[in-house]
């Protein structure tokens, strides 16, 4: 049976999975960078770890090929490869064009982050490396997917726009509209990524402390 907290971030997970694939931000995000990269960040750092948290797809997460999947290193080269893979320009352009090449990317990348969270979050007696090791694996996935965002907010010109950009229905340029969605893609994810790495070393460092010796009773020697 599901305790409170599994059952409040299933339906944090679901709300976040359905705020990002309904209207009006599917529609808003054929138009708009920011509300595009805002799709991409409910599902890597909301839906994802939510639902992994819930542990509704533990049953999913048992199969012998997921298993095999959900290592450290498998993980994180699948998580990052399909973050920067549709984060080039041409990819996510590419994406935009018909509604099964958006639904291959989002789906993809939904995966990937369950595949991802899954081994960061993962509960005991099926972790294959230490609360620290994991802390730093997920600090280094953040800094590899922190690079796209980056660019687009220091670019002095436009190199990621939507097909169908209008920018201007919200009074922005569309260089604006790139600035915004790296910060969306540079700073929140970063909170959540750096919160649930200090979350997991502050475990390790729990885990290193020792414990205390208590002495044996001692046995009463009669006089």
């Amino acid at each position: 049976m599901r305790s409170l907290r599994q059952k409040l971030a299933l339906a944090g997970g679901l709300t976040a999975l359905a705020l990002a694939l309904s209207p009006p931000l599917s529609g808003d995000a054929q138009q708009l960078l920011s509300f595009h990269m805002l799709q991409h960040l409910l599902l890597i750092v909301a839906a994802a770890p939510l639902l992994i948290a819930s542990r509704a797809l533990e049953s999913i997460e048992r199969r012998p090929w997921i298993a095999a999947l959900a290592q450290p290193v498998t993980a994180w080269i699948v998580f990052v490869g399909v973050f920067l893979f549709w984060h080039w320009p041409a990819a996510f352009q590419w994406a935009a064009g018909d509604a099964f090449s958006r639904l291959l990317e989002l789906a993809s990348i939904l995966a990937s982050a369950l595949l991802f969270w899954s081994v960061a979050l993962a509960p005991e007696g099926r972790q294959s490396s230490s609360h620290g090791a994991r802390a730093l694996w997920v600090l280094t996935a953040a800094i590899a997917t922190d690079l796209p965002g980056v660019l687009m907010v220091f670019s002095p010109r436009v190199f990621c726009a939507m097909p169908a950009e209008s920018a201007w229905r919200w009074a922005l340029t569309p260089l604006e509209d790139q600035q915004i969605a790296g910060l969306l893609m540079w700073v929140p994810a970063n909170l959540v990524f750096f919160g649930i790495a200090m979350s997991l070393f502050a475990r390790w460092m729990s885990d290193q402390r020792p414990v205390p010796r208590t002495n044996p009773p001692q046995e009463m020697v009669p006089r």
